[in-house]
C-alpha cells in the first residue's frame, strides 16, 4: 500500500489505497483478477478471430482450386443468362420464343447446347453453341434432340430455320472447335460475376 495516488490499471480510477502486482497498480485484488480475466478473454477472442480468418482464407482458396465446384456454380448462371438473351432476341423481333429443336412455343425453357458439355466442354459457355430449348422434352427426354425425329425437326434444322445460310457457319464453328479449354477457378469466378451483371441488366430492361 502507499499514500500517493496511482491509477488502477483495470478501472482507471486514481486511488490512494492500491496494490502493486508486477509493477502495475490496482485498486484492489479483485480488480487485478478482473483485469487479468478480461485481457485473457480479449486475447482468446483475438486468437479466435485470427484462426477464423485463416480458416476462411483456406476455404476460399480450396473452393477456387476446385474447378468442378466452380463449373457447378458458373454453368447455371450462364444458362440463365442465355435463356434471357434468347427470349429477348425473339421479343425484339415481335416473335414468340420457340424451341430451337421442335419449334414449340410457351414451354419450360432452358439453355440447350448444340455440342454437349461432355463432348466439347470448351463450348459450354459459348453463345454460338447455346440456344433456347424446351427443357423436359427436347433437352431432357431427347438428350438435346440434335438430329430430330418423326415429329420434330431437330437442333441442326432449327438453326437453319432461324438463321438461314448463316446456320452453316454456326454449325461449322461448333463442329471444328475441338481444342481443349481448361478454366481456372479465378477465371470461372470472374465469368460468373460478369454473367450476373448481364442478367441484372436484362432484368432491368
Amino acid at each position: 500500500m502507499a499514500n500517493s495516488k496511482r491509477k488502477c490499471k483495470n478501472c482507471n480510477e486514481r486511488v490512494r489505497e492500491y496494490i502493486v502486482i508486477n509493477n502495475v497498480a490496482y485498486c484492489s485484488f479483485e480488480s487485478a483478477v478482473q483485469y487479468a480475466n478480461n485481457n485473457k478473454a480479449k486475447g482468446a477472442e483475438i486468437n479466435r478471430k485470427s484462426a477464423d480468418k485463416v480458416h476462411r482464407d483456406k476455404k476460399k482458396t480450396f473452393r477456387l482450386s476446385d474447378t468442378k465446384l466452380q463449373h457447378d456454380l458458373t454453368q447455371p448462371v450462364f444458362n440463365k443468362l442465355r435463356v434471357l438473351q434468347e427470349k429477348k432476341w425473339f421479343t425484339d423481333r415481335g416473335l414468340e420464343p420457340q424451341c430451337i429443336s421442335c419449334g414449340k412455343e410457351n414451354m419450360d425453357w432452358c439453355c440447350g447446347h448444340f455440342k454437349s458439355r461432355g463432348a466439347q466442354g470448351n463450348l459450354r459457355y459459348d453463345e454460338k453453341n447455346t440456344y433456347l430449348q424446351c427443357n423436359r422434352y427436347c433437352n431432357m427426354a431427347l438428350s438435346g434432340n440434335i438430329a430430330g425425329n418423326k415429329t420434330t425437326r431437330g437442333y441442326a434444322a432449327g438453326l437453319l430455320v432461324r438463321f438461314g445460310e448463316a446456320s452453316k457457319d454456326i454449325i461449322e464453328y461448333c463442329e471444328s472447335s475441338t481444342a481443349v479449354k481448361k478454366w481456372t477457378g479465378e477465371e470461372l469466378q470472374a465469368m460468373r460475376k460478369e454473367f450476373n451483371l448481364q442478367i441484372k441488366e436484362l432484368n432491368n430492361i
